[in-house]
């Protein structure tokens, strides 16, 4: 271990980084990164991050990570995966039972939300019936009257004027109801402009950097995601200057962050960049173009 420790140090000052420097580059405490090169990984928060807090450093001062490791396995502590298995699985089933809640949520209060729709119906379809029955009814009701014989000496123009308002009266009502589509169309769409687009920008990027900007109308409820394929990534997710997670995740596994409303920044860092991909909301974000070439990748997610 102070073989491995002797060598990252070396590499660190050959490459005239301090402590500090490191922290800031690999997001490892100080004092981890202290351990390490001391071959103190006593001190570490558990044996399972001993191998993961030397790769990243090796990296990051240009060694490769894993031959170091491979080179020295007999004198590394043996790692179990199981906490850091369960803390994933853990995260995970946090995500689905809030789906769950909500989903039974709408179960519960779907028959109150149809009870409601069919009041509406029936009052919408009583209104329709008397806005257009209306005129009908007093027809009737003059032609049903007691005075047989007023109704009888009529003239011939008397009628003629009848019909003609009668007519005019069905055009009129025919004209409002097309004003009415009319009306409840342009609404329509005026509401479909009024809703913004989501919106995701890259809007700068570097040999190991990338960052975006989210616009527009989001989702309720987000979630940012690492996934390994093809292989395993140290990675660390930050929220609004908050460590949420860091750890090693392993080939087909996913280290995945629920959002709060109102989240303004996203930092991550990724230590193998072409074995990971970042997933937000469960659509993947791709590296910057100028970022392709680099193993150690940076990413930025900025919302408006």
């Amino acid at each position: 271990m102070n073989e491995i420790g002797d060598k990252l140090k070396e590499a660190r000052q050959a490459k005239g980084y301090t402590l500090d420097d490191l922290q800031q580059m690999t997001k490892i405490q100080k004092r981890y990164l202290i351990a390490v090169e001391e071959g103190n990984h006593d001190v570490l928060p558990g044996t399972f991050y001993a191998r993961a807090f030397i790769k990243q450093y090796a990296d990051s001062v240009g060694l490769n990570g894993e031959e170091l490791i491979n080179s020295h396995m007999d004198s590394l502590p043996q790692v179990s995966d199981a906490s850091y298995t369960k803390g994933v699985q853990s995260t995970q089933t946090r995500s689905k039972t809030k789906s769950s809640g909500f989903l039974a949520t709408i179960q519960d209060s779907l028959p109150t939300i149809l009870i409601v729709l069919l009041v509406i119906a029936i009052i919408f379809a009583i209104y329709v019936a008397v806005t257009n029955g209306g005129g009908n009814g007093d027809a009737d009701s003059f032609i049903q009257g007691d005075d047989t014989s007023e109704i009888l000496e009529v003239d011939n123009n008397d009628e003629l004027e009848d019909s003609e308002e009668d007519s005019d009266t069905e055009e009129s009502n025919s004209e409002s109801d097309d004003n009415d589509e009319d009306t409840e169309e342009d609404t329509e769409e005026d509401n479909e402009d009024e809703t913004d687009e989501l919106s995701i920008v890259e809007v700068d990027g570097t040999n190991n950097s990338t960052t975006y900007q989210i616009s527009g109308t989001v989702p309720d409820q987000q979630t940012i995601g690492l996934r390994a394929e093809n292989g395993r990534s140290w990675v660390s997710i930050q929220v609004d200057g908050n460590m949420m997670e860091q750890g090693t995740v392993e080939d087909g596994q996913t280290l995945e962050v629920n959002l709060d409303d109102g989240v303004s920044e996203i930092s991550l860092v990724i230590g193998n960049a072409s074995a990971t991909i970042v997933e937000l909301n469960g659509e993947p974000l791709a590296y910057g173009e100028a970022a392709t070439e680099s193993v150690r990748q940076e990413m930025y997610i900025t919302f408006e």
